[in-house]
């Protein structure tokens, strides 16, 4: 359901409906309703994360030598990985050396750190504090049956950033990615978990 373009709500399910469809884990446990989600697109679209970034000198990531090109770089391939998973993995397993630091440390840091304006189509499960008592049924929901490799985080010290919240399942993301890309476990196989 949430990857269909057609009935996917993004953020605007309510809880009921999370768990009467089954996507409750699926998405962010916040609920943004459909205009709340068009002005976050709405301000990405008149101002561009990349022209932000060059405006915001003085940012510890930017600082630390993640480029607004690392970043324009990170959302194409964000775009294809939404598109085609097996290009992405094919560009990511050609170019690795180039690509890690694009998909991983450093640049994920920034996109960590604006996971909630970046946010397109679920790529892991989320355990909020509401969950508790609720997460053996919750992982049913994952599409997978066969999961390898799970990576946790609770969105906390990333990066030396601090406390992401939710925003730290980009670490698990790209921590993942990585794993596929150069240690051969196979994309369905894979668990991103934020708690």
């Amino acid at each position: 359901l949430v990857s269909d373009p057609i009935s996917n709500k993004g953020l605007a399910f309510p809880l009921s409906e999370r768990d009467r469809l089954s996507v409750r884990g699926l998405v962010p446990p916040r609920i943004l309703s459909i205009q709340e989600q068009e002005r976050v697109i709405m301000d990405e679209y008149t101002r561009g994360w990349a022209a932000r970034a060059e405006q915001e000198p003085e940012d510890e990531i930017i600082k630390s030598g993640v480029s607004p090109d690392n970043i324009r770089k990170w959302k194409v391939l964000q775009s294809v990985q939404d598109r085609n998973e097996t290009l992405f993995y094919r560009i990511l397993m050609d170019n690795f050396q180039d690509m890690a630091p694009i998909i991983y440390t450093p640049t994920v840091g920034w996109a960590c750190s604006h996971f909630s304006q970046l946010y397109r189509r679920p790529r892991g499960m989320y355990f909020s504090h509401g969950d508790r008592g609720e997460m053996a049924s919750m992982v049913y929901n994952w599409e997978s049956d066969e999961v390898d490799a799970v990576v946790i985080t609770d969105g906390s010290r990333i990066l030396g950033l601090g406390d992401l919240g939710l925003g730290g399942l980009g670490i698990s993301i790209g921590k993942l990615d990585l794993y596929v890309a150069a240690g051969g476990f196979h994309p369905r196989r894979v668990l991103p978990v934020v708690l």
